[in-house]
C-alpha cells in the first residue's frame, strides 16, 4: 500500500497536533500543581490579619526589644520585621528616642 505525499503530510500534522496538545497539558498541570503546593503552605495563616498600632518608646528600649515583643512567624525573620518597622517609620538606622512613637505591624 502506497501513501501519497498529501497523506503523509496529513499524518505528520495529526501527530504534531497530538504532541502539542500533550505538551500543553503537561505545562498546565505543572503550573496548577505549583500553585496548589504554594497555597497549601499558606492556609494556616490564611485567616490572620495584619494590624498596626502606635507604641510609645520607653527609656532604655531598643528597636530590637520592641520588635521582639510583636514579632510572629508571618514576618519570616526578625531582621526582615525590623526592616519593615524602619520603613514604616521612615527610620534610616536603628536609633530611636524615648518618648517618640513607632508604628508597629502585628498579626492577630
Amino acid at each position: 500500500m502506497k501513501y501519497s505525499n498529501a497523506g503523509i503530510m496529513k499524518h505528520k500534522l495529526i501527530i504534531l497536533v497530538i504532541v502539542l496538545q500533550i505538551l500543553f497539558f503537561i505545562v498546565c498541570m505543572t503550573v496548577i500543581l505549583k500553585q496548589l503546593i504554594f497555597h497549601s503552605g499558606c492556609r494556616e495563616n490564611e485567616y490572620r490579619t495584619e494590624y498596626y498600632k502606635s507604641v510609645r518608646i520607653c527609656a532604655g528600649e531598643s528597636l530590637w526589644e520592641i520588635s521582639n515583643r510583636y514579632y510572629t512567624e508571618e514576618y519570616q525573620s526578625l531582621h526582615l520585621y525590623i526592616q519593615k518597622i524602619m520603613k514604616l517609620n521612615n527610620l534610616f538606622d536603628e536609633n530611636i528616642c524615648s518618648g517618640d512613637y513607632l508604628i508597629i505591624p502585628y498579626y492577630d
